[in-house]
């Protein structure tokens, strides 16, 4: 058996070493020069021997398959890690740095509100008895034609709570509220659930960067990763693949497509897919994350993570179990204000986070250097990660998840754990097991 992996992320390196394990003969195709795809870690040029995440940060504790990864390669997790709760510490309004004590005073149906918005969320999860299969909820179609924004909208949240749950939205989907289906919402809490039981959510960091392990995945493989050849033109038929790209061609069994659905858009496909499946490449909703690290040679700022109702969203430290007396401050920004970003130079950028940060923090020393990163402008990536927004996980969830004949789609969009590494760890499984039962 023969298979051409398209895509040297997460997803492409996990299908190919369970693939390359089992025998087969697979060459994964990278049209960029280096491995791990929307995983980036920064290390130039960061003073001190500090380094950043500009893609993927985190590891939560039901991510096992990531934890398992990890183990295997001797890395090691940073800290106590991070709980995401809804007010991560403080919130700045207007100017006004507030911490959950003052956000009492501030509103006092702020907490209640945020608690009511979450049990609503909760509750619609409840009705998925399998994360894998979200459209056999009883209310299905019901819940998909509804967004975020309704749900708030519905519990006349408040100043506070509307801002908050505004950066959720914009941080966890790297989109706006009115672009993310309550349908989709209640899987991700639904898996969860399933996930992690009854055991604290924690949130991790890894020693060294996650670039580490996908090069280390990488290395496992050898020469069957090639690096700069870009995949122009997929032939499918009954009974071979053939795969062009800007060098040549391959033959194959199977081909899995584990890019972004943004970049196969740029894909000649032959012949066209079914009309549905063709209609989910073309359609799946992808989130926009700017992120913009700036180190500052003192850590003059307060622990923990920042919402603001500023331009930067999101202001916390990734440094924080990192050495040195420098520090690195990072803006997170997704959905309306990602687009923002992206459209602004490095070096604008740059200034305008220095600038808030300074400001939200009280700040008197001056930047070191400044890293920015906005994935909707890479072309190779069209977005952060995916987001189904309303209509979109009963029209694409399960199409995209079935394979096109000897073409199947790999990625955390396809991916129960969707917007994760976890989850593309796990389509990366998945392909790989049923390309093997086919044998």
């Amino acid at each position: 058996m023969r298979v051409v992996v398209v895509g040297a992320g997460f997803a492409g390196l996990r299908a190919a070493l369970v693939l390359a394990d089992a025998g087969v003969d697979v060459t994964v195709v990278e049209a960029g020069q280096r491995v791990g795809g929307r995983v980036r870690t920064v290390r130039a040029p960061f003073e001190a021997d500090q380094y950043a995440e500009t893609g993927a940060e985190w590891i939560d504790t039901h991510h096992l398959r990531l934890g398992e990864l990890l183990d295997r390669y001797g890395i090691g997790r940073l800290g106590a890690g991070e709980q995401w709760t809804s007010i991560r510490r403080w919130v700045a309004v207007g100017g006004r740095v507030l911490g959950p004590d003052d956000v009492r005073r501030e509103d006092p149906e702020a907490f209640r509100q945020l608690e009511a918005f979450d049990d609503a969320l909760e509750a619609a999860g409840n009705g998925i008895a399998d994360p894998a299969n979200p459209t056999a909820h009883p209310d299905a179609a019901a819940l998909d034609t509804r967004s975020l924004a309704d749900l708030a909208a519905e519990l006349e949240l408040g100043r506070i709570a509307s801002l908050v749950k505004r950066r959720d939205a914009q941080g966890e989907f790297a989109a706006e509220p009115s672009e993310v289906s309550l349908l989709f919402v209640a899987q991700q809490r639904a898996y969860q659930r399933l996930a992690a039981g009854d055991h604290e959510v924690r949130a991790h960091r890894v020693d060294g960067g996650f670039s580490t392990v996908a090069h280390r995945m990488a290395g496992e493989l050898g020469d069957r990763v090639v690096l700069g050849e870009a995949v122009t033109r997929l032939d499918v038929d009954a009974d071979v693949v053939r795969v062009a790209t800007s060098r040549g061609e391959y033959s194959a069994d199977h081909v899995v497509v584990a890019c972004s659905l943004p970049a196969l858009r740029a894909v000649d496909i032959v012949p066209e897919p079914p009309a549905a499946l063709h209609a989910a490449i073309l359609g799946l909703g992808y989130g926009t994350i700017t992120k913009t690290a700036v180190q500052w040679p003192v850590r003059t700022w307060r622990d923990g993570y920042l919402t603001t109702d500023g331009r930067t969203q999101r202001v916390y430290e990734p440094t924080v179990d990192q050495s040195g007396d420098a520090g690195i401050l990072m803006s997170y920004c997704g959905g309306v204000g990602g687009h923002d970003w992206a459209a602004l130079t490095h070096d604008e950028r740059a200034h305008v986070a220095a600038t808030e940060m300074r400001l939200l923090h009280g700040m008197a020393s001056e930047p070191i250097v400044s890293v920015s990163r906005a994935w909707s402008t890479e072309a190779r990536f069209g977005g952060s990660y995916a987001v189904y927004r309303p209509g979109e996980v009963t029209a694409y969830w399960d199409v995209l998840r079935t394979p096109w004949g000897r073409l199947h789609l790999a990625g955390e969009h396809v991916a129960t754990c969707t917007g994760y590494m976890e989850g593309a760890l796990e389509s990366g499984d998945t392909v790989a097991r049923r390309i093997l039962d086919s044998r």
